[in-house]
């Protein structure tokens, strides 16, 4: 017996050792798989709301805490008291930096990205908060693979790192179901209705959708509460009602103080917080959206029931997707006291996604808060396949492979779409390019591309641009901004057309005005066309509407006067590519049909490149001006406009337009008007 005890300690000791080592470890790991890819790059584009909402909210709560103004922290009726105290986190981690001398005082992008790592940061540990929670609820490698599709399914990254409050509402949501689960199970109860109550308080404070978590959680413990073998229904009802509501009024008191605590604005002005509370739930979230909405090709005010179904789809991966295929396997396969949490996941997951569709309302991320479910329940479903293969392989270890496997996958995706990972949409669907046609699509992203390729032309600094979001390109290019709206109002170049405003049909009569001309340059992320960059015609004082073959088109022209010199301003716009470098002819005519001054010189001057590098779409507009003879007499004279090859001396065909007397100018020789010479 002593042998036998000897020759087992050597091979027992490592294995406790290795055990404990990843039992320390394993939370490390989740917490760095989760927070890496929330946290690099956050200086890449704005959202909107952020760019209008978010971030001087922020500035001013911190600021009104900081003074003791409690009042002053009722900025929104959603009310977004979380949202706001994590960025005022990430605001004083930034002024702490510059004061150290460890950074410079950032811009506008980095500003954002300092005031994005406090919730960033904080996601990250409400993820081994909730794999700690599920480590109690279900097997380990369930809740493994729970956590790791909660850290890297790319829509859950995606609002992850933003300042907005669609991810915070979905983890404090979860992790509130989550311990009212565990509460539900353990002999101890107490102190997890507590942590509940006081994370369910903290969604309340998050958005207001989180009133939806009260009735759940009343639910869910009714309908897992212990109950005495018995066939009497009433008898069923009575004893969980009372086992429940000795539960869920603590619970609630719990979560209404811990409400009181956290936003300094209860304290001083209750009414007031409550009532904008109220009104932001009924005035906003009860009618449609008010810039319109888009679903299945067609601009909608309600997507109606199927849009949370077909949005869900779109937004999982192919793995996910698996994995909820495979969700009643494990529902069928499971214990009863494991299916009856399972069945309570779903139900949350069913009972938030019929509020949200009742309501008008709809964006697909208001349906966030079910995804940790959802994602449990597919982990369950993948947990079953592999167990399943594990028996029949005897080999394969699927509880290592399938974590592998899931990091390597759900990895290789977030690094392919970084940072765009708002533009993802399911590839087994179609991907990016079926959900164009099918969605709302444009919250800010793809700006950061149009700003750099804008900010690289030549002729940037030449006018303003405008643009559908106004505050979401300024950071990106040097010169101002305006509203689409301020069209001919202006001195605007280059206008962006962005993909949301097509889609919901605004102002359509400014945006086909727009798009009388040919995009420059399409912004394309992972096969969604974003923004199209339009040049804007160029002013002319007189309109002419002439086709020089298809590649050029003539809108008009000015004349300019100069002490013996004329000054002659075609506008071009080109519509198609040229191959070779044009010269252009400007003719001036007496009435008897002589010709009296001319030019000949590249249509672009000396500041533009040859007509061979011409875009389609450019917009040009170069002054030429014509030396006058000293002795030309008053009177009336043609101007004739041509353009021709240096080389060859062939005129570029007049396809559309007035043409002068072939016999005096030649063919393909445009009449561009008659001006008066004093």
């Amino acid at each position: 017996m002593e042998l036998s005890q000897t020759t087992r300690r050597p091979t027992t000791e490592p294995v406790v050792g290795i055990s404990r080592i990843l039992n320390l470890a394993l939370p490390l790991l989740l917490a760095l798989t989760a927070t890496l890819p929330r946290l690099i790059g956050l200086r890449d584009f704005l959202t909107t709301d952020e760019a209008y909402h978010w971030m001087t909210r922020t500035e001013r709560f911190a600021a009104a805490i900081g003074d003791w103004r409690w009042a002053d922290t009722i900025l929104t009726g959603h009310p977004g008291v979380t949202l706001m105290w994590l960025g005022s986190f990430g605001l004083q981690l930034e002024r702490f930096a510059v004061a150290l001398g460890f950074v410079a005082p950032p811009d506008q992008l980095g500003h954002l990205a300092w005031l994005r790592s406090g919730p960033a940061l904080f996601h990250g540990l409400a993820l081994i908060g909730g794999w700690l929670l599920l480590r109690r609820l279900f097997r380990p490698e369930v809740a493994l693979t729970a956590a790791l599709f909660w850290a890297l399914s790319p829509y859950l990254v995606a609002h992850g790192r933003l300042l907005h409050l669609d991810a915070l509402l979905t983890d404090f949501c979860t992790l509130t179901l989550l311990a009212t689960l565990v509460a539900c199970r353990e002999h101890t109860r107490w102190p997890w209705i507590a942590l509940s109550g006081v994370l369910a308080g903290l969604a309340l404070l998050t958005k207001g959708p989180a009133l939806i978590i009260l009735p759940v959680v009343g639910l869910t413990l009714f309908g897992l509460a212990p109950r005495a073998a018995t066939t009497n229904l009433a008898a069923w009802f009575i004893q969980g009602l009372r086992w429940s509501l000795r539960r869920y009024l603590p619970w609630l008191l719990v979560a209404l103080l811990t409400a009181c605590l956290f936003w300094p604005a209860l304290w001083a002005a209750p009414q007031t917080a409550i009532e904008r509370y109220l009104g932001e739930i009924i005035g906003n979230g009860g009618r449609p959206n008010g810039d319109g909405q888009f679903f299945l090709g067609r601009a909608v005010a309600d997507p109606g029931p199927l849009f949370y179904l077909l949005a869900g789809l779109f937004r999982l991966t192919p793995i996910e997707l698996l994995g909820v295929i495979l969700a009643p396997l494990a529902l069928i396969r499971s214990k009863p006291q494991d299916r009856a949490i399972l069945l309570a996941l779903l139900g949350f997951v069913a009972f938030w996604t019929v509020v949200m569709t009742v309501g008008p309302k709809k964006f697909d991320r208001y349906t966030l808060p079910t995804w940790p479910a959802l994602l449990t329940l597919a982990a369950a479903g993948i947990c079953v396949a592999g167990a399943w293969i594990e028996a029949r392989f005897k080999p394969v270890r699927a509880t290592i492979v399938l974590p592998v496997a899931i990091v390597l996958f759900q990895g290789v995706t977030l690094a392919w779409y970084h940072p765009y990972y708002l533009s993802y949409y399911n590839p087994l669907l179609g991907g990016g390019p079926v959900a164009e046609r099918s969605f709302l699509i444009g919250w800010g992203e793809g700006m950061d591309q149009a700003g750099a390729w804008l900010s690289a032309r030549p002729d940037i600094g030449e006018g303003q641009i405008l643009s559908a979001l106004p505050p979401t390109l300024q950071p990106f290019v040097p010169v101002p901004v305006q509203s689409i709206r301020m069209l001919d109002q202006v001195p605007a170049n280059y206008a962006v057309v962005y993909l949301e405003s097509l889609q919901r049909g605004d102002q359509p009569e400014v945006y086909a005005q727009i798009r009388q001309t040919l995009p420059l340059h399409t912004v394309t992320i992972h096969g969604i066309a974003y923004a199209q960059i339009h040049q804007l015609p160029q002013p002319f004082d007189n309109a002419v509407g002439a086709n020089f073959g298809d590649a050029l088109h003539l809108r008009g022209y000015s004349v300019g006067r100069e002490p013996g010199r004329l000054i002659i301003t075609p506008a071009w716009d080109v519509r198609g590519s040229l191959t070779n470098d044009l010269f252009a002819f400007i003719y001036l005519y007496d009435q008897a049909g002589n010709r009296v001054a001319q030019i000949d010189v590249p249509p672009g001057g000396a500041s533009r490149p040859p007509t061979s590098k011409w875009e389609p779409g450019a917009q040009i507009a170069v002054p030429l001006p014509i030396d006058l003879p000293a002795n030309l007499p008053a009177g009336n004279y043609q101007v004739v406009l041509g353009l021709y090859d240096p080389v060859s001396f062939s005129r570029l065909a007049l396809a559309v337009g007035p043409a002068f007397d072939p016999a005096i100018a030649g063919a393909d020789a445009l009449l561009l008007g008659e001006i008066v010479i004093e």
